[in-house]
């Protein structure tokens, strides 16, 4: 078994990967979610897409596999759940465009940003909702709101469960 990180070196790593993913997935969705209507639709939403579930599947098996520490492990898994992956969905979401073509109702960035963390929380408020091909990204969304939260409340009961058993 690894031993958890304790001091700010030790952490440092974690925090500049943590970093990273935050600062990627803002640049994809202020990026992404302004194209103008000419170049944003199907081509551009559509390799977005692919980008989003490889970029999931790496994620995923990285912090599976390779992150050691579970106290590393809900460090990135929180940050993902709370702030990367609503902003890659929102990023694809934009992608495709508006005009009613992905998320009827989105009339800019800040819209698909608020309709992906609605989808991801699976709270869906209704005054949005997706279309097309984007239905099917709003249940992987949804889909991964789960798992994510069900890793992320698997991590912390096993490091709270680690900690009593050692006292």
């Amino acid at each position: 078994m690894h031993r958890d990180p304790t001091t700010l070196d030790e952490w440092k790593s974690t925090l500049v990967a943590a970093l990273g993913l935050v600062i990627v997935s803002f640049v994809a969705w202020y990026g992404l979610s302004r194209l103008s209507e000419t170049t944003a639709g199907d081509k551009i939403g559509t390799a977005t897409t692919v980008g989003l579930t490889i970029w999931l599947v790496s994620q995923t098996w990285y912090y599976m596999t390779q992150v050691k520490s579970p106290k590393r492990q809900l460090l990135l898994m929180g940050i993902s759940f709370i702030q990367v992956v609503p902003f890659l969905f929102a990023a694809v979401y934009g992608s495709f465009g508006y005009n009613d073509l992905c998320v009827v109702g989105a009339k800019g960035p800040s819209d698909v940003l608020y309709f992906s963390y609605v989808t991801f929380t699976t709270v869906g408020f209704g005054d949005l909702h997706p279309a097309g091909l984007c239905r099917g990204l709003a249940v992987a969304e949804a889909i991964t709101g789960y798992i994510l939260l069900g890793l992320f409340v698997a991590a912390a009961v096993g490091i709270y469960a680690r900690g009593h058993s050692q006292n």
